[in-house]
């Protein structure tokens, strides 16, 4: 794989978290947007804040929308 491709992806993933650790709680972020943000794709957004969710970060709330949850809510 070029050694371009894996930085340009590296820092979609870079700015995706700086995005993710930026949500206040109760703020919403597509896929869609997040994906036009960084430069990832929609898809690896998607599985991305899928997966928060499953960790409990996250809430989904339709296709495409997530919502930040505090953090005292993985312990409740």
């Amino acid at each position: 794989m070029d050694s371009h491709i894996i930085l340009s992806i590296n820092e979609g993933f870079d700015r995706l978290q700086r995005r993710l650790v930026a949500l206040s709680v109760g703020e919403e972020i597509r896929a869609s947007d997040a994906a036009a943000e960084t430069g990832l794709s929609e898809e690896v957004c998607r599985a991305v804040l899928c997966g928060l969710e499953r960790a409990g970060l996250m809430t989904h709330r339709d296709e495409d929308l997530f919502e930040r949850r505090p953090l005292d809510s993985i312990n409740a």
